[in-house]
């Protein structure tokens, strides 16, 4: 009879992988209680192991990135279609790869043999520098709607001329920006060049105003916080509000570039696809290939791929919303077997628990998310901030660090936001922890109001001064620069809304060149006509040029004052001084 250690070093992957669905084990350390030689043998084959983690959602095995040589890294990464999935799906694996000093030469061989394609191209051909701008061109694109990419701008900055994003000939221009004012103010960790990006936004759209060009401006933090759809719904009303008309998006890949797997499939493609990889159901494609599952509904393949998979592994198709078990019942039956998450309603439909009528996927049969399905209310149905508020400070929390490790499932905490704080997902409301809490004492909370009133009164009085009375303020405050400055929160944010900001913070950030002789402060002060003390003082801190002359004038020579009136034939001695000592 042939060892075990030889039939399974002889037989094919496909063997292997259907004796290890014979076994069912839950884990690789489960198949090595099960049968320790075919554990070996699956160590023994990278794409086998691959293959496993990928349909059975199993962990990647331990490997010795040491020992990996450059056609051993290509020969992983033609696992996956692009350097970004193959970071997110094995990120131990890239770690390695960059720490070896072999990436930039495994993605460069991987874009060249045309394995990989890491940057965005739209269907239109052209390479757009984010997925923001992609959804842009595409959707114009589908819409037959005469377009430009990146036309060059008659604005100077650089050697290089300036484009734009997109022109509409004869229409507008299109600038796809990524973040604006609004969108910086809640967050904290902000990109070292996101000052100078707002500067460039403001020269862009000075020049645009200036120019007489009608411009659709499109927020792209909008596509990274809240989604595809409110991103899509967002770029249609600038479009309406010019009475342009966009296609139907849910019709067409909008999101896709053009070289990702499957943008120019059709039915028969995804079939083979499925079959190559052992995705024996349309559901399957939405664990194994998420994009793919998209593309088939967007191209209205769903129903055609759906009935031809279980054709062909002799299945009858999936019960239908109609024939469904009603909500409440499947909601019943989850109370019964004590399930909360939506992994253990998986596990166990997996094992026969429900009755057959009963969907593999809540959202996807019966179109509501799991977490209203199971808890019978919406996710954002949250408690308004002082009813929230209320009730935390019942609890008693004395710190930040109590409230966070306190446990926050079940009851009434499932009404109170999770991270109250949060510029996005927390209260707008929300002042500080010790508010919050109701741990922060009465002299505090006053401390608090008065420096609250303190920064409004400040800030209006801003309002109403001009750029160079503004500086000359702020110098008098002590806040000599942007970095003095912006420790004061709310009056920075205030002067940065200002449309003279620019130039007040050229102003502020300037050095005025001190004169070194009494020459050049005579000239000066003649120039200014100004003959007396008195009037300098008065002046100089509204007056640039008189500020190049120090406080003090005596410093450059005694008789300053004295030699600027005797040469333009006034008395010598000064008038005003006299007049107020008598």
């Amino acid at each position: 009879m042939t060892p075990k250690y030889k039939l399974y070093g002889n037989a094919t992957d496909d063997f292997l992988f259907e004796l290890v669905c014979k076994y069912n084990p839950s884990n690789l350390s489960h198949l090595h209680d099960l049968d320790s030689t075919l554990y070996n043998e699956i160590g023994q084959r990278k794409s086998l192991r691959a293959h496993l983690s990928d349909m059975r959602g199993w962990r990647r095995g331990v490997e010795n990135w040491e020992s990996y040589k450059l056609p051993d890294w290509l020969n992983l990464c033609e696992q996956f279609t692009s350097a970004a999935e193959f970071r997110a799906n094995y990120i131990a694996a890239q770690n390695a790869a960059y720490n070896s000093g072999l990436w930039p030469e495994i993605k460069k061989l991987m874009v060249d043999s045309e394995k990989w394609s890491d940057q965005l191209y739209g269907i239109d051909g052209r390479r757009y520098d984010s997925r923001s701008e992609l959804i842009v061109a595409n959707w114009l694109h589908y819409s037959k709607i005469d377009y430009i990419s990146h036309p060059k701008l008659r604005l100077k900055e650089t050697s290089k001329p300036s484009r734009g994003d997109f022109q509409l000939p004869t229409v507008a221009n299109i600038e796809v920006f990524m973040f604006s004012k609004k969108g910086v103010k809640p967050r904290i960790n902000l990109p070292n060049w996101s000052d100078d990006y707002l500067i460039k936004r403001q020269k862009k759209e000075f020049y645009y105003k200036q120019e007489g060009l009608p411009l659709i401006a499109i927020e792209a933090e909008i596509y990274r916080q809240h989604g595809y759809k409110k991103y899509l719904a967002h770029i249609q009303q600038e479009f309406i509000n010019l009475d342009l008309d966009l296609c139907d998006p849910a019709n067409f890949p909008i999101e896709y570039s053009q070289h990702q797997l499957g943008v120019k499939w059709g039915f028969e493609d995804f079939i083979d696809y499925a079959q190559a990889n052992n995705i024996n159901s349309l559901s399957q494609f939405l664990s194994a290939a998420q994009d793919l599952y998209k593309l088939i509904h967007v191209k209205g393949l769903a129903k055609q791929v759906r009935v031809k998979l279980d054709q062909l592994n002799d299945r009858s198709s999936i019960t239908y919303r109609k024939d469904l078990r009603p909500i409440e019942d499947v909601r019943a039956d989850c109370l019964r077997l004590g399930i909360i998450e939506r992994s253990e309603y998986e596990r166990a439909h997996k094992k026969g628990l429900f009755p057959i009528d009963t969907p593999s996927s809540i959202l996807q049969s019966y179109g509501v998310p799991w977490f209203e399905f199971i808890n019978g209310r919406k996710i954002d149905d949250f408690w308004a901030w002082e009813a929230a508020k209320q009730f935390v400070r019942s609890c008693n929390f004395q710190s930040k660090t109590e409230f966070e490790k306190h446990p926050k499932k079940g009851g009434d905490w499932d009404f109170i936001r999770k991270s109250p704080a949060a510029p996005s997902g927390g209260y707008p409301e929300w002042t500080s922890w010790p508010d919050f809490l109701g741990n922060v004492s009465h002299e505090e909370q006053q401390a608090n109001k008065d420096k609250v009133e303190s920064n409004n009164k400040l800030i209006a009085e801003f309002s109403s001064l001009d750029t160079a009375t503004a500086v000359t303020y702020l110098k008098k405050l002590g806040l000599e620069n942007t970095s003095k400055l912006k420790e004061m929160t709310r009056l920075y944010a205030h002067l940065r809304n200002r449309p003279d900001w620019i130039k007040l913070r050229d102003m502020l950030a300037a050095r005025i060149p001190k004169v070194k002789t009494p020459s050049e402060a005579i000239e000066i002060l003649m120039f200014e006509k100004c003959f007396y003390l008195s009037d300098f003082i008065a002046q100089r801190n509204s007056n640039p040029n008189l500020q190049r002359i120090p406080k003090h004038p005596d410093r450059l020579g005694k008789g300053i004052f004295e030699l600027v009136r005797k040469t333009v034939g006034l008395p010598a001695h000064d008038v005003k001084i006299r007049s107020s000592l008598r």
